[in-house]
């Protein structure tokens, strides 16, 4: 008798020819699929550290902001007798003095005032040398702005510092942030690259002769 032209496969060859199929790679369809997953999973992952990066910048400016007002504060409550020349607006376009004696009493208002600037505007950190020293730290085109409600005397004193975010961001409507007019028209037409740190403080201008808040 002779053999069949087709041989019969017995169920152990079919399993074995499945096992081969399942072992024999990857098609090209899968392999553009892997691909294609992996690079949408980078574009995220790009997209995420971008945000992040712009978020830790944003946190640094108002930290430094905080930091810039608080002091401004402290040196006011130590120096009362000129609280009134503290209530001013300081911008680029404010000039200081680099001569003042600032032991003097007299000028200690100036100093503060100058210092404050100094330290948003970044002076303090620089790179480079001569005329390639550029200014690294600060905020971006600061503004500096203190009011008060009984200026040069005891009440409620306001220091409020603004800059220039990166992306646009406008305040809630109605808000404070918006009502403000501190830098008002230096950061875009509809102020909405304006960040602003705001920080209010009650201080007391003691009387000499009766004791006191006056």
């Amino acid at each position: 008798m002779s053999a069949p032209i087709f041989p019969t496969m017995t169920a152990a060859d079919m399993i074995r020819r499945q096992i081969r199929r399942r072992h024999g790679g990857f098609t090209l369809i899968e392999v553009l699929i892997s691909v294609f997953v992996f690079a949408v999973a980078l574009l995220g992952l790009a997209a995420l550290q971008i945000t992040a990066r712009k978020a830790s910048f944003e946190s640094a400016q108002r930290s430094l902001a905080s930091a810039a007002a608080q002091d401004l504060l402290e040196r006011m409550r130590l120096n009362t007798n000129a609280l009134g020349s503290y209530v001013a607006d300081i911008d680029s376009s404010s000039t200081f003095s680099t001569t003042l004696d600032c032991s003097a009493s007299a000028n200690r208002a100036s100093c503060d005032r100058r210092d404050a600037w100094l330290t948003l505007s970044g002076a303090a950190e620089t790179t480079g040398s001569g005329e390639n020293q550029t200014q690294v730290g600060g905020l971006a085109n600061p503004t500096l702005c203190v009011t008060s409600s009984n200026a040069g005397g005891s009440g409620q004193y306001t220091v409020t510092i603004v800059w220039r975010g990166r992306d646009p961001s406008l305040p809630e409507e109605g808000s404070d942030n918006a009502t403000d007019t501190c830098g008002e028209g230096n950061y875009g037409e509809g102020n909405e690259y304006r960040r602003i740190f705001r920080l209010s403080t009650y201080i007391c201008k003691e009387s000499t002769t009766a004791g006191g808040c006056v």
